[in-house]
């Protein structure tokens, strides 16, 4: 599918992408295979055995690796022996990482002016985790007792371990007898918060009224896994009013909540100029904290650029996909991924777009987990999961 509807109008580049070159094509089908055949309770073991050797491999691949804090926790249940070293593996690569605690929550990040502490608070996220693995026996309470030990000053790390200690006790999962082993390791730190904003700006309040307000689907019928482009339709005629605002050499990209399916008859669709991008250190084409722009939009383009609207969108996409920065300097990857990651899967499907889609706002794991939002549920899960193997790669 390229230059869809009308002159003028791409579809996104990463999804362009995926069907030229076949990338992931298997390992997708695999997944939806898996994925499909559960929900109609119909276990194929060829299928089943296809599914945790597609897992294991991206989660050996450092590019993949994160696909661990979204994998259903249901599949943690007799898998096999390969799938769950490489879960390990990379479960222990991964608690060296701190992320954003909101962005596994609601996305409720204060202006910087506001944040009690003047920062973000951090999350070792992979660490919430804890209990499905005790419970599986994918690690013990002496591996758990060895982690703290050997960080013992790491407090982000510790404080995260210790904010499943409730849910351990409370679900009696195995191990919660001797708990207490690891209590006295993290017994020195706070009881974890919320934090409340030193004051709340009229952006706040509008963002909360938002929030908490009932909403009507743009598209209740729409697939949440992708493909983006089959929403385009709903979306043409704002498209087309933006289009034919644009003078004849302009460019703007457009995504947002509406283009991924979850996006509500109140929602604004986000526009960027390339021009104003191209002028921005922290947004011009080839910036990781802009990736998810170029790769996650639809392009619409004046009458002098329609035609080569496409050529345009895969040279800028080339700076990501192929060019010897982004192959050489893992760290420019890794922030390029995980913005894909945050924009695809947190911001704002996690925080809003689930609950909106189905319905489903009870999730029984408590606020020290930040468990009071779908990241723990296997249905967000699936479609997270999905959306990381169709859309987060480089």
């Amino acid at each position: 599918m390229t230059n869809i509807l009308k002159p003028g109008i791409l579809e996104p580049v990463i999804e362009r992408r995926l069907l030229r070159h076949g990338v992931h094509s298997e390992q997708i089908e695999i997944f939806g295979r898996y994925f499909e055949n559960n929900k109609k309770n119909n276990e194929d073991k060829t299928i089943k055995k296809q599914f945790y050797k597609v897992c294991a491999d991206l989660l050996s691949n450092r590019d993949s690796e994160r696909l661990l804090l979204y994998l259903p926790l249901s599949i943690l249940n007799s898998a096999p022996e390969p799938f769950c070293r490489a879960y390990m593996d990379a479960w222990y690569r991964l608690l060296h990482v701190y992320d954003v605690r909101e962005n596994f929550h609601l996305g409720d990040c204060f202006e910087l002016d506001a944040r009690p502490r003047g920062g973000l608070e951090r999350v070792v996220k992979c660490a919430h985790l804890t209990p499905w693995l005790l419970r599986d026996g994918f690690i013990s309470v002496e591996n758990i007792f060895d982690i703290l030990e050997c960080n013992r000053d790491d407090l982000v790390l510790l404080q995260s371990f210790k904010d499943t200690w409730g849910f351990i006790r409370e679900k009696g999962i195995p191990g919660y007898d001797e708990l207490y082993l690891l209590e006295a390791k993290t017994a020195r730190l706070p009881e974890r918060k919320r934090s409340r904003p030193l004051y709340v700006s009229k952006k706040r309040q509008e963002w909360l009224n938002e929030r908490n307000h009932p909403v009507e689907l743009l598209t209740p019928n729409a697939k949440l896994m992708g493909p983006f482009s089959k929403n385009i339709e709903t979306l043409m005629p704002q498209l087309e009013e933006i289009l034919a605002r644009l003078d004849p050499k302009e460019i703007v990209l457009v995504g947002g909540s509406q283009l991924k399916g979850y996006g509500t008859k109140r929602s604004d669709l986000d526009v960027w100029n390339l021009k104003d991008l191209e002028m921005d250190p922290d947004f011009r084409p080839g910036s990781p904290h802009a990736a998810h722009i170029y790769l996650n939009s639809i392009w619409l383009g004046g009458t002098e650029v329609a035609d080569s609207l496409e050529q345009i969108a895969d040279r800028i996409a080339d700076l990501y996909v192929s060019s010897p920065d982004y192959a050489l300097q893992y760290g420019l990857r890794r922030q390029a991924l995980e913005r894909l990651e945050s924009d695809l899967l947190q911001y704002r499907l996690l925080h809003k777009g689930f609950v909106r889609f189905t319905g489903r706002n009870q999730f029984p794991v408590p606020e020290e987990m930040d468990g009071d939002c779908p990241f723990y549920d296997d249905e967000y899960r699936k479609i997270a999961t999905m959306l990381f193997v169709k859309y987060v790669w480089l």
